[in-house]
């Protein structure tokens, strides 16, 4: 087995980018993290989006990226896994390299939700549940986040004020993040003021739809970063049928195996990029990765601890980019253990990248380190 380092990284500004097709976006970032990894010959392209039959009218992606950039014969993959999608290609690039069937290989995420309106951008998320027993009965993700998020905040004795925490922090990680969408700070009394979307949620609990793209170019010689450790599990338990609504199973296991393979313990974890869509799923995701004991993490924000946990405003702030999501957090893991403009340098040398598609249905855990 070969080793797998992540030698050029790229991203950019998430927000509504009007003027620019998927294609050149995706290709304008790959293009940067080429010239970041000195220009390696890439063997594979896999493109990461959830949204480019639906919101572009676009398949095969890959090939028409591929094209901007001139980069002719390489194999090109699409990956696919809702909201998880980065994630997804990430592993399965890496396992490309790791096997020894390429050793380099381009890796960028996509996504233009914002190029349909409001209501379809909500319909295209809604396609992450189950279409015959509860998108087509209106369940929708935020429904089923408000109601993880009720049980969990039962269960624990908080107060919805003491989720608000969550937001807060995000905004203020995000303000300082020129990639960010969301660049301001926000008080408690914001997110207590602001719209409610699904008792006990409100607006400041959501992520934004933003459009934006980022890559890493993943070879088989030492880079920036090493990844260390990777796993992806899939919940198959219907939602209605969960033993319990407080914990993400997929994100535990993904990130038990992840820590194995890469030996270390969530102690070693110096940052973390997490999935958190809605403000529940930040807060559990943190504690599927055992930065915080099962409950305890939002005890932990009122106490007032230093949680280096998605630096990069995470999607409260940075945006939901959807498919490109994952790709965007490795990139600022990459970033943050470096201190490579805007972050600084974490106080450790591991992060770990959390990609989740659906509703705890499927979850990647990466573990990179310098």
């Amino acid at each position: 087995m070969q080793d797998v380092w992540i030698n050029g990284t790229a991203m950019a500004q998430t927000g509504r980018h009007y003027g620019l097709n998927a294609d050149e976006m995706a290709a304008r970032v790959l293009e940067e993290a080429l010239k970041d990894a000195g220009y390696p010959e890439i063997e594979a392209l896999f493109v990461a989006s959830a949204t480019a039959e639906q919101a572009d009218k676009q398949q095969m992606l890959g090939a028409y990226i591929a094209s901007r950039l001139g980069l002719d014969k390489i194999a090109t993959y699409r990956v696919e896994n809702a909201d998880g999608s980065g994630g997804a290609a990430l592993m399965a690039a890496a396992m490309a390299v790791r096997s020894g069937l390429y050793n380099c290989v381009g890796v960028v995420g996509v996504d233009k939700p914002n190029d349909v309106l409001s209501n379809q951008q909500q319909d295209i998320y809604s396609t992450a549940t189950d279409a015959v027993y509860e998108r087509y009965f209106g369940v929708t993700p935020a429904a089923q986040a408000a109601i993880m998020a009720k049980i969990y905040l039962a269960k624990y004795e908080y107060k919805y004020e003491d989720l608000a925490l969550w937001p807060v922090l995000m905004h203020k990680n995000g303000a300082s993040n020129p990639y960010a969408y969301m660049r301001k700070q926000a008080k408690v009394e914001d997110v207590l003021e602001s719209e409610l979307v699904s008792d006990p949620l409100r607006l400041y609990d959501v992520g934004p739809m933003a459009d934006g793209a980022a890559a890493v170019v993943l070879c088989n010689k030492k880079g920036a970063a090493k990844l260390l450790g990777m796993w992806t599990s899939t919940s198959a338990i219907p939602f209605n049928n969960r033993p319990d609504y407080d914990v993400l199973y997929s994100a535990r296991e993904a990130a038990e195996r992840a820590y194995r393979m890469a030996g270390i313990t969530p102690r070693d974890v110096a940052t973390a990029e997490v999935h958190d869509s809605y403000s529940i799923f930040g807060v559990l995701a943190a504690e599927a990765l055992g930065l915080a004991p099962r409950g305890g993490l939002l005890a932990a924000l009122k106490s007032g601890a230093d949680l280096k946990v998605n630096l990069s405003g995470g999607l409260k702030s940075r945006g939901n980019v959807m498919g490109a999501t994952g790709v965007y957090q490795a990139v600022e893991v990459v970033w943050q253990l470096m201190g490579k403009s805007p972050f600084k340098r974490v106080d450790g040398s591991i992060g770990v990248v959390h990609s989740m598609g659906g509703v705890d249905k499927v979850s990647t855990v990466m573990v990179l380190g310098l």
